[in-house]
């Protein structure tokens, strides 16, 4: 049995092919337009007849050019808009100067009737509605006010004709502007479903390759274990032990890493903390490696920066006598950080319960602990302190370098 395949759907309009689409619509809707009020024109051209007069008709005429000319340009189309509004705008302010007698009443005067364009081109150029319809209610009361004025035409007729701009500018604004928002939404929409699925896709594939790894790493570790039984000297045992111990340790790196959960950028992180530090931080050299762009899980991050304000704590609140202190950074693998904390001050016995600093410091050691990161702390009394943080998929598969022996009981 055989399935046609599936045709491509056709790609979404989008919010960039609209606004080209738009262009080409509205600039031949300038053209055809003012064709049409070419009436107006001739009707109305003995009142204005004069250099002026031609003027404001070659600066109408620019506007209208200009249209055509965004809706060949897509790129620079809402500028162009923008531009050919402006020349609109110019020749208004030109035309009251060329009239020299009334104004017929009918056919509509030429002005009133070309302000559709002129709206069009505004709510094009602008996002915003409300400019194209302040710009647009601007324009048909100053028309209306210059036809009253110079233009001999009665109030009532002039309200008219200034109510007919305002309403055919608005019905032009708003339709735009809502087809405009609609086909937004709809990219948002769309973007939204396609991150989605492809995090429902990464998701699927993370799972896949996590349940594999598992059954490898279950498989070692059994192999692991089948051959430490079998094993007949010490070498053997040891070496089996060491295996098996380092099989859990990638295991649980494994289901550890199949969690998903919210990542922050590290230097964003301690950015927000700063008045966390604000308290301690006098006195200590800070040295920050190159850490890039390093991002950690949200809640490795926050335990990071709880475990370095309690070791601050304790050595400010603690360390007697202590003249240097200092905080280094740096990167621990491909994903992970090393900061360590020291002092010069009197350090203290580990074995010594009434030590203030040993609650203090076993709760940093349980908190790195709880999101699979790592404390060591060397002290010893009269040498000093120094607590080292670590957090990263070397530090939980266990093969970086052997650290040093952590005095604080875990």
């Amino acid at each position: 049995m055989t399935t046609d395949a599936p045709e491509p759907s056709t790609p979404a309009v989008g919010a960039a092919r609209f606004q080209r689409y738009l262009g080409v619509i509205v600039g031949a809707f300038g053209v055809l337009y003012a064709l049409q009020t070419l009436d107006a024109l001739v009707a109305g051209w003995p009142t204005m007849a004069g250099p002026v007069g031609g003027a404001a008709v070659a600066l109408v005429g620019g506007s209208v050019l200009l249209g055509t000319v965004a809706a060949a340009v897509p790129s620079r189309g809402r500028s162009l808009f923008l531009g050919a509004a402006i020349l609109f705008c110019a020749a208004v302010a030109v035309w009251p100067f060329s009239l020299t007698g009334p104004v017929p009443e009918t056919p509509m005067p030429w002005f009133i009737g070309l302000l559709p364009v002129e709206a069009a081109f505004l709510a094009t150029a602008f996002r915003r509605p409300a400019a194209s319809l302040s710009a647009s209610a601007a324009l048909s009361v100053g028309i209306a006010t210059v036809l009253v004025v110079r233009g001999g035409l009665s109030v009532a007729d002039a309200v008219a004709n200034a109510l007919f701009g305002i309403v055919i500018s608005l019905v032009l604004v708003v339709l735009i502007s809502a087809v405009r928002r609609g086909v937004e939404r709809a990219d948002a929409a769309q973007q939204a479903a396609l991150d989605g699925y492809g995090r429902s896709r990464l998701d699927d594939a993370t799972e896949h390759e996590r349940t594999r790894t598992d059954a490898l790493v279950h498989d070692s570790v059994l192999t692991t274990f089948l051959a430490a039984a079998a094993a007949r000297d010490p070498e053997s045992e040891e070496l089996a032990r060491r295996m098996a111990a380092n099989a859990l340790r990638v295991l649980a790196h494994v289901n550890q890493s199949g969690a998903t959960g919210p990542v922050v950028p590290l230097s964003m992180a301690l950015g927000e903390a700063v008045e966390r530090f604000d308290p301690l931080i006098l006195g200590w050299e800070v040295e920050v490696g190159a850490l890039g762009d390093l991002v950690l899980p949200a809640d490795a991050a926050e335990a990071l920066i709880a475990s370095m304000v309690h070791a601050m704590s304790a050595s400010v609140l603690h360390a007697e006598g202590a003249t240097v202190r200092s905080i280094t950074m740096a990167e621990l693998g491909a994903d992970g950080i090393r900061v360590v904390l020291a002092d010069d001050g009197r350090g203290f016995d580990p074995r010594e319960g009434r030590d203030p600093r040993v609650e203090a410091l076993q709760s940093v050691v349980e908190l790195m602990r709880s999101v699979d990161g790592r404390a060591d702390i060397r002290t010893g009394a009269g040498t000093g302190t120094v607590v080292t943080l670590s957090w990263g998929s070397i530090v939980i598969s266990g093969t970086a370098p052997r650290p040093e022996r952590t005095e604080v009981p875990a």
